[in-house]
């Protein structure tokens, strides 16, 4: 793949930083999307619960 004058900038400012601050940049962006993922989950089991316990009614 070619480089464009944009990825070479990014390379340049990532290199830059320091182990620590991509460290702290990884964890912000890993734990924003843990929580999203969580939250979704909750939301498709509680759809699926509500779902399951309909059909058990209209069966029994």
């Amino acid at each position: 793949m070619p480089k464009t004058a944009f990825g070479d900038n990014v390379e340049e400012q990532v290199s830059s930083f320091s182990v620590s601050r991509l460290e702290e940049m990884v964890d912000y962006i890993t734990n924003e999307k843990l929580s999203v993922i969580t939250y979704l989950g909750a939301l498709l089991g509680g759809i699926n619960g509500l779902f399951q316990g309909f059909v058990i009614v209209l069966i029994g």
